[in-house]
């Protein structure tokens, strides 16, 4: 027992050890992630703008303005955003006075269906379009904290979670939401991170689900108390959950704005995805029945991930579901992509990896996920009452 005791923690030891080790090695000397700059032809790409263009428009807006060959850092890409160049005249951001935040949630029972791939490269696409972000680690794997260099075992414990705020909670403690919204290295984007001390959040919530506790501390509620006590300067929650039923899931969807639920289009990853969807309606009936209301979802999607448009099984499994569900299917999926696996070995996103390699296959696999982060953009934006802009990011 000893030795299995030994070897077991030798392998924990080791693989978070690696995992530490390639942040650090590939943000040297640092030794934490940071954000690259951006080449003049990728902003001019964001902007919606031709490189003469984006040069022009930079000499006028930026007193800070790089040369040529030199890049643009995210805040001098920010404030080209604010100056509007082609973009609308309105402001992108939220205004809190007049539109409620939006809160999108990322679920689904399959664990391996690009849940947390999905949830980080949607919140790095809304900072580039211009939004404030707030990232939410509900996965005690902490997968999503771990892509932003946090280490979820050591950074993530029990004052530094969510788990803080359920233990407050419980005792009557004061907590601050604000507080737990850690800054990362994309300037626009704060997170609450997880790690294995989450579960005492979990833990929480299914002691009151189970002793039917006071209104104000019932286990359903308490995700949409903490969403309350945020500060205003938020546009958008992201919410990374855990990829099984538990009570934290639970609770994140009763503060959703809307729902994205990735799934593979394999028979057996769909077959999953049917039976989340089977939980959610027993959910929602039982709660409904138990309580009244139910949950206040603006928009539910289905997701396509990890699509091989070549494989004529994945082909067909799409076009079924596009035919039986509609518009709940996402009509662009998040094409598969090597290029994924190559950025990931440095717990890089998409919009952070740089090709020095068949730069092809990079644009291909970024055009993709700006498809489809685009199309739950739109979502957000018919929450809020407004068009999609034309020539949004």
């Amino acid at each position: 027992m000893a030795d299995q005791v030994a070897a077991f923690r030798n392998v924990a030891n080791v693989l978070r050890a690696a995992q530490q080790v390639a942040i650090e090695v590939q943000n040297a000397p640092e030794r934490r992630k940071v954000l690259r700059g951006f080449p003049h032809a990728e902003c001019a790409a964001l902007l919606g703008m031709t490189r003469p263009e984006l040069r022009a428009m930079a000499r006028r807006v930026l007193p800070d303005a790089p040369p040529a060959r030199a890049r643009f850092t995210f805040d001098q890409l920010s404030r080209l955003h604010r100056a509007g160049g082609t973009l609308p005249a309105a402001p992108l951001r939220r205004d809190p006075a007049m539109e409620a935040l939006a809160t999108v949630v990322f679920t689904n029972f399959k664990g391996g269906s690009a849940k947390t791939t999905s949830s980080v490269h949607f919140a790095q696409f809304l900072a580039l379009a211009g939004y404030r972000v707030l990232l939410v680690d509900l996965d005690s794997q902490g997968s999503a904290t771990a892509q932003f260099g946090f280490d979820p075992a050591r950074e993530a414990g029990p004052d530094e979670s969510f788990a803080a705020w359920t233990a407050a909670r419980d005792t009557g403690a004061a907590v601050s939401a604000a507080a737990l919204c850690r800054h990362t290295y994309w300037p626009t984007i704060d997170l609450v991170p997880a790690g294995p001390a989450l579960a005492a959040a979990e833990d929480s919530l299914a002691r009151r689900a189970a002793s039917g506790q006071l209104e104000e501390t019932l286990y359903f509620d308490e995700f949409n108390a903490f969403l309350k006590a945020l500060p205003s300067i938020y546009d958008v929650v992201v919410v990374d959950t855990r990829p099984d039923v538990n009570m934290l899931m639970t609770a994140a969807l009763h503060g959703a704005t809307g729902i994205v639920v990735p799934t593979r289009a394999t028979m057996t990853d769909l077959a999953s995805t049917g039976e989340f969807f089977a939980h959610l309606a027993g959910y929602i009936g039982d709660f409904t029945a138990a309580f009244g209301g139910g949950l206040s979802l603006a928009f539910a999607r289905i997701l396509v991930t990890a699509f091989d448009p070549t494989d004529r099984s994945q082909e067909a499994l799409l076009s079924l579901a596009r035919d039986r569900f509609d518009d709940m299917v996402l009509a662009r999926p998040f094409l598969h992509s090597r290029i994924l696996g190559t950025a990931g070995l440095g717990k890089e996103t998409l919009y952070e990896y740089e090709a020095t390699t068949d730069r092809a296959a990079y644009q291909r696999a970024l055009a993709s996920v700006n498809a489809v982060n685009r199309l739950i953009e739109q979502d957000v934006l018919a929450f809020w009452g407004r068009p999609l802009p034309a020539n949004a990011l």
